[in-house]
């Protein structure tokens, strides 16, 4: 992701400033939580920058070296990171319509065609499909394996 793009993303997201720290790393907070990453130009186009090495971790942890403890976590994108910091709001708010997307997945589990409420939202929402019982174990499903029913 290119270096401006990711500054303005952290900052539009997040609301919180960018600081520049020592060779090439930048980083930022957002709560308890710090954000860093590194700007390097690209080898292959000298002048454009690009952000990488994305990692998080906790205001009070901190590497140590004498031990080999590596402190927070590490992200292969952008986006991950910031998600990390500041969930997305969910597709499907609780109390939606909904029914399972005809694709391999939903087929497969059987929950394909179906008709429910959403109990919980979020990634992997709670439903409670129409005329079944519910489960005596707690089922989630995947927000990308369902679809609005009055969009449908």
């Amino acid at each position: 992701m290119k270096f401006e793009t990711f500054v303005k993303k952290v900052e539009s997201h997040l609301g919180v400033k960018v600081e520049e720290g020592y060779n090439g790393k930048y980083w930022f907070q957002y709560g308890n939580s710090v954000g860093s990453f590194r700007k390097e130009e690209q080898w292959d186009k000298p002048g454009h920058f690009v952000a990488r090495g994305f990692h998080s971790r906790h205001e009070d942890d901190h590497t140590d070296l004498m031990t080999d403890y590596f402190a927070g976590s590490y992200y292969d994108n952008g986006t991950q990171l910031l998600h990390s910091f500041k969930a997305p709001e969910p597709k499907f708010p609780v109390g939606t319509l909904v029914r399972g997307k005809q694709n391999k997945r939903a087929i497969r589990q059987g929950y394909a065609g179906k008709t429910g409420l959403v109990t919980k939202a979020g990634g992997y929402m709670s439903i409670d499909w129409l005329g079944e019982e519910k489960p005596r174990y707690a089922m989630t499903y995947p927000e990308r394996d369902i679809e609005l029913v009055s969009a449908a």
